[in-house]
C-alpha cells in the first residue's frame, strides 16, 4: 500500500513547494530521473517523522520521485511489497526490515537484482545491500545502561520490555545495556518481556510482571510507546510506589516521548534519529556514482528533567 499523505502533511508540503518555486525559478516540469521506493515495516509517530523528512527533502530534488508503502508489521507483506518495487524496477530501494531473518532473502534478492538498497533503522542477516544508516543501537543500550547505575545507585531491581526479538534493535539494545549492567552486580533484571514495540502488548506484559515481582525499582522500554504502557500499567498496580521508566525514540509533540518526560510520566528517553532528509541524500549519492559510507551510524542523547524543556 502506498503511503497516503494527510491533509495537513499535503498543505505543508504545497507550501513549501511554492517557496521552493520561488527560491529556483529555473527549476521545469522535467519528469524525475531517479525512482526510490521505501519499505516502511510499520506505522508510528517516529516513522511518521521519517516519511515527512523524505518527502520534504525529496521536494527540492527535481531528480527525485518518491513511493512509501507500510508493511503493518507483517513480514509477508513487507516481502510483497519489495517485491512488486522490484517488479516496477525501482531504481533504488530503501528498507527498514520488520524482522531480520524472513526479510534477508528478499534484500538479498533485489540487491542481486541490481538495485541498490539502503538499509535504515534495522539490519538483515546477508551482507547483500549496498548501505546501512540508523542510530547506533549498541550504544543506545549502554548509556541505558549508564543512566540505570547513575539513577540506581547500582542497586535495584528492573523489568526490561523488549522490542520484537526477531529485529535487530532489540537484539542491540539489550546487549548494550547488559554489557554496562554486568558491572553492577547489585542491579538486578528480574524478568524481560517481548512486546513487539507496541504499547498495549507493554501494558500487559507489564501487569503480569509486576504481580509476581512487587519490589521493582525501575522499567526500561525499548520504545517511548512501551514505556508509555508500562507507566499505565505500574500506575495502576502501584499508584503511591514511584517506578522510574526509561524509553527510547524522543519524538517531539502531544503525547510522545518528550512530551512524556516533560509530564514526568517517563523519567528519560533517548534520541532514536530519523535523518530522513541524511537517508535521501545518501540515496541520491549512491546514484549518481558519488563516494558514500556503506555504514552511517546516528548518534543518541539523553533527555530527562534536565533538558527537556530546551527540547
Amino acid at each position: 500500500m502506498k503511503k497516503k499523505i494527510r491533509p495537513l502533511t499535503r498543505l505543508l508540503l504545497l507550501v513549501l513547494l511554492a517557496a521552493g518555486s520561488l527560491l529556483l525559478p529555473s527549476c521545469g516540469n522535467s519528469e524525475p530521473k531517479y525512482r526510490i521506493g521505501v519499505s516502511q515495516c510499520g506505522h508510528n509517530e517516529w516513522r511518521e517523522k521519517m516519511n515527512r523528512e523524505i518527502l520534504r527533502e525529496a521536494l527540492i530534488m527535481e531528480e527525485v520521485e518518491v513511493s512509501i508503502r507500510d508493511a503493518h508489521d507483517d513480514s509477508r507483506r513487507q516481502i510483497e511489497d519489495i517485491r512488486q518495487f522490484i517488479a516496477e524496477k525501482i531504481d533504488l530501494l530503501i528498507i527498514s526490515p520488520n524482522e531480520s531473518e524472513p526479510l534477508s532473502p528478499v534484500v538479498e534478492e533485489a540487491y542481486r537484482a541490481g538495485i541498490p538498497v539502503i538499509l535504515f533503522d534495522r539490519k538483515v542477516l546477508t551482507p547483500h545491500y549496498t548501505a546501512y544508516i540508523g542510530a547506533d543501537n549498541r550504544q543506545i543500550g549502554r548509556d541505558v545502561g549508564k543512566y540505570i547505575r547513575a539513577r540506581l545507585h547500582n542497586r535495584g531491581n528492573i523489568l526490561e520490555i523488549t522490542g520484537r526479538k526477531s529485529s535487530t534493535p532489540a537484539l542491540e539494545r539489550q546487549e548494550g545495556t547488559e554489557e554496562v549492567l554486568r558491572e553492577s552486580p547489585g542491579i538486578r533484571i528480574f524478568a524481560r518481556a517481548d512486546a513487539r514495540w507496541k504499547q498495549e502488548a507493554a501494558e500487559r506484559a507489564v501487569d503480569s510482571l509486576l504481580r509476581l515481582y512487587p519490589d521493582v525499582d525501575l522499567i526500561v522500554a525499548h520504545n517511548d510507546r512501551m514505556a508509555l504502557g508500562a507507566w499505565k500499567a505500574a500506575h495502576r498496580l502501584r499508584p503511591g510506589q514511584h517506578i522510574r521508566i526509561i524509553g527510547t525514540d524522543a519524538v517531539s509533540g502531544n503525547g510522545n516521548g518528550i512530551d512524556l518526560v516533560a509530564q514526568g510520566i517517563l523519567d528519560a528517553t533517548f534520541i532514536n534519529p530519523t535523518e530522513g532528509d541524511s537517508i535521501l541524500h545518501l540515496a541520491l549519492d549512491i546514484l549518481q556514482k558519488k563516494p558514500f559510507p556503506r555504514e552511517t551510524l546516528l548518534s543518541t542523547a539523553l533527555i530527562d528533567s534536565s533538558n527537556v524543556r530546551i527540547m
